[in-house]
């Protein structure tokens, strides 16, 4: 009985600790959930919800969530059915899928189909890494210090690379007051890449510049290829600077939610984008006339740049006449990365410096001399950007969005959609929340597919450039997917980014700020599994 009662005490201690940890433990993760709602909540109390307490608005939104989770939970279920269906395939002859003129040429090979796609989504995924590195590089140097190279053999400013800092420093919207108060502040660091050889524009990154990279090494370890590529090396590199954007690192006090949506939570502007034309397009206005400054700021060193090898080019050759003089798709590239709202500052930097858009209206008489500057030879890569542009559909910007992420989902449009389902919820009850999922959920759907409408795509700002979207997913242990959205892209990943994926709507989720971080974008570019690609280091 002795050893009986001491089985039983050591079971009921057991399982006491066990509902102690549970007490413990479910507590934790409701308020890491509820932390996501009352941050949105504080967000948009500032704005059109200021009668309600915070309290209130964070109870609205959880309610709100469960419509949005049900279609994320429907989303899932069937991208787990598809992989554990679908066999694996590494054809270069494509597959079932909808996108029949899909091909390409990689390496000089032919594809299409899903390899055409797959292809370009891997030289997106390392496009992307490489534009984190280079963030995580702008937030480890101090504004206006020059640091050119890195202790470290593979470091991003190693030696061997010759890259160099050119420019760094903090620009504001009104550099004559320095308001840092006002808008937002944007630590900028240029580096010039002197030994870049790689493509500029809509050619610049992706898959061919990695299979152009790694030609070149295997070129380097050929003795027989050394001597005859020596020559060709020295007179095609073209060089390249890096413009790195952040807007964390200018105002530590600003990296937060509330401040991001009080900057997007703005009325559109409207530019014409030539004088010839009527042609209209909407930009961001605190983000916009801030890419006017940034050029102002960084073109000088650029332009320079450019004068220089000029006269380089001019005194190695006395007998140079101008038809053999560096042309303008020779010059050094310019490629531009951010995070966030900085990643929307680069996005319209590149279209102002490509001539799609023209410059913000300036006193300076040779501010239009920048619209154009560029032509053909910059690029952007943005993590996290929001809609800041729309109208003009451009091949040489870039943006990936990561899971859940709320910036890349909000503009004043879709911030004024969820003050009004915000109020309704609140102003519903008990059993207005209780059957007003339904209706929520029709109006998402709707609003979600309308909201592509190309009727309405010069009116509304969207994420700008080729969109490609990662979602994190529990199959394939914790692995992450990619596709390719807006723009072009039509059919099945058409209707899934407009209601399973709500990319044209605020999506509420536990998660919407956790996905923003740069930790959070790295960790999901890192997991990206393609069918048909493996990768055998781990």
């Amino acid at each position: 009985l002795v050893i009986v009662s001491n089985k039983m005490a050591s079971i009921l201690f057991s399982a006491w600790a066990l509902l102690l940890l549970l007490c413990h433990v479910i507590p934790t993760a409701s308020k890491s959930r509820s932390d996501a709602y009352d941050m949105l909540a504080a967000s948009i109390r500032r704005n059109e919800l200021s009668d309600y307490d915070i309290k209130t608005i964070s109870s609205a939104l959880k309610g709100l969530s469960t419509t949005q989770a049900a279609l994320k939970r429907i989303d899932g279920t069937a991208h787990e059915m598809y992989q554990r269906t679908h066999k694996s395939s590494t054809t270069l002859e494509g597959d079932d899928d909808d996108d029949e003129d899909s091909s390409g040429k990689i390496g000089g090979l032919k594809v299409k189909g899903r390899m055409s796609r797959n292809a370009a989504r891997v030289g997106c995924v390392a496009d992307a890494l490489f534009a984190a590195e280079l963030c995580e590089l702008s937030a480890s140097v101090p504004s206006s210090v020059s640091v050119n190279h890195d202790e470290t053999e593979d470091g991003t400013l190693a030696d061997w690379t010759e890259r160099e800092i050119v420019f760094n420093a903090t620009i504001y919207p009104d550099e004559s007051t320095n308001n840092k108060q006002s808008n937002v502040a944007l630590s900028v660091l240029v580096i010039y890449e002197p030994k870049y050889n790689g493509g500029a524009g809509v050619r610049h990154g992706g898959i061919e510049d990695l299979l152009s990279f790694a030609q070149e090494e295997a070129d380097d370890d050929s003795d027989s290829a050394e001597s005859n590529s020596s020559t060709q090396s020295t007179s095609s590199q073209r060089g390249r600077f890096i413009i790195i954007l952040s807007d964390h690192d200018a105002s530590s006090s600003k990296n937060d939610l509330p401040y991001i949506i009080s900057t997007l939570d703005v009325p559109p502007i409207r530019v014409k984008l030539n004088r010839q034309s009527n042609e209209m397009a909407s930009v961001s206005e605190p983000l916009y006339r801030l890419a006017g400054t940034l050029i102002r700021s960084v073109g000088q060193v650029i332009d320079l740049n450019d004068k220089k090898e000029e006269v380089s080019d001019n005194e190695s050759d006395s007998e140079a006449t101008n038809d053999t003089q560096k042309q303008p798709s020779d010059r050094p590239a310019i490629h531009i990365v951010g995070h966030s709202l900085s990643g929307a500052v680069g996005a319209l930097a590149a279209n102002i410096l490509d001539g799609r858009l023209p410059m913000p209206s300036s006193e300076e008489t040779s501010a239009t001399r920048w619209s154009g500057f560029a032509r053909d030879r910059v690029s952007a890569l943005c993590l996290g950007c929001p809609p800041c542009m729309s109208g003009i559909e451009v091949d040489f910007v870039t943006s990936v969005i990561n899971g859940d992420d709320i910036v890349p989902r909000s503009s004043y449009r879709t911030l004024q959609r969820l003050y009004g389902r915000t109020e309704r919820s609140i102003k519903g009850g008990i059993l207005g929340k209780g059957v007003g999922w339904m209706s929520d959920a029709a109006r998402l759907t709707v609003t979600g597919l309308t909201s592509g409408s190309s009727k309405k795509k010069d009116a509304h700002l969207a994420v700008p450039g080729r969109v490609y979207l990662i979602r994190p997913r529990r199959i394939g242990g914790g692995s992450s997917s990619i596709h390719e959205v807006g723009g072009s892209i039509g059919g099945r990943e058409n209707f899934r980014a407009a209601v399973l994926w709500q990319l044209n709507d605020v999506l509420l989720s536990k998660s919407l700020w956790k996905h923003h971080s740069q930790s959070s974008y790295i960790r999901s570019l890192d997991r990206v599994q393609l069918k048909g690609f493996s990768d055998d280091t781990d």
